[in-house]
């Protein structure tokens, strides 16, 4: 199976690699320079264009930042869908909204191509260590075809329905990412007003109920003050907007996620875009008149 790989971040890149590690034959293109030279020295191979990529493989997976990045990689003149041979399977690991997926579906089943929306979860560690956990939505037979491809980069492979399930299962995830996250430092500097060591809070908090990932993996980061980007506020801010759209949608008016959106909003107005997610820490210590951690 000849498979493809667009958009070699933080993410993408470390999926490819996976996928040259199970022995799969990979062409690359890439906006930066850096990654395809590390895919090149895994034994990838360049492809010119997205065009010509497709026309190569029978799998092409994409991992791209923003909703408009996926719509010109896929359905543009030059993209993928108009020159993947029939047969061919597109599978894109992006966050998205369905809306994006169904109509990349359709476009490409005009053409004879299948196309599975399969958003991921992990981070760039998951993606490493090929853990990740892979939301699949699209016509089950041609989740069963890929299933080589996604398991070699994923652990935990779900099938959750037809086109469009998979990106809505990923922004649920990730709008309790983000709501999680606002509580947790609430709560912390709720904690520390009140006189509470954090430390012990943190310990008992990992014994009992009130136990969840984030109070795990960013308990410590809060701690240290560890903002190094690994999932950046802008595409956070890109996914509680898409996950309450689609609430709305479905007629659901999710309040705890207008909360989350709130706070991420606070730290992009104040130029940390581009930092981690935990950024949103620095709009709220600022409401709160406190630092978090200072004895």
């Amino acid at each position: 199976m000849t498979t493809g790989y667009v958009g070699l971040g933080s993410m993408g890149l470390p999926m490819a690699l996976n996928l040259r590690k199970a022995g799969f034959d990979l062409g690359v293109v890439s906006r930066s320079r850096g990654p395809v030279e590390q895919a090149l020295a895994a034994g990838a191979h360049e492809a010119s264009s997205y065009a010509g990529l497709a026309a190569a493989s029978d799998v092409v997976c994409t991992c791209l930042p923003m909703p408009a990045d996926v719509e010109r990689v896929y359905l543009e003149a030059d993209g993928l869908v108009a020159h993947a041979r029939p047969g061919t399977i597109l599978i894109d690991h992006s966050t998205v909204g369905p809306d994006t997926c169904r109509r990349i579906d359709a476009a490409a089943r005009a053409r004879g191509v299948d196309f599975l929306d399969a958003p991921v979860s992990g981070g760039p560690a998951g993606a490493q260590a090929g853990t990740l956990g892979i939301m699949v939505g699209g016509e089950r037979d041609v989740f069963e075809r890929a299933r080589p491809v996604l398991d070699a980069m994923g652990k935990t492979v779900v099938y959750m329905g037809a086109t469009g399930s998979g990106a809505v299962a990923k922004l649920i995830n990730n709008l309790l990412v983000g709501v999680h996250q606002r509580a947790l430092i609430e709560m912390l500097l709720v904690g520390q007003k009140a006189g509470v060591d954090l430390d012990a809070l943190y310990q008992v908090l990992m014994g009992s109920s009130g136990r969840s990932a984030i109070l795990e993996m960013m308990y410590p980061r809060l701690k240290a003050r560890d903002m190094a980007p690994r999932f950046r506020t802008e595409l956070l801010h890109k996914d509680l907007r898409l996950a309450l759209e689609t609430a709305a949608e479905c007629g659901v008016h999710s309040a705890t996620g207008e909360t989350a959106l709130a706070a991420i909003e606070a730290a992009m107005n104040a130029g940390h875009a581009r930092a981690d997610t935990l950024a949103m820490l620095l709009p709220l210590e600022q409401q709160a008149q406190m630092r978090l951690f200072d004895a």
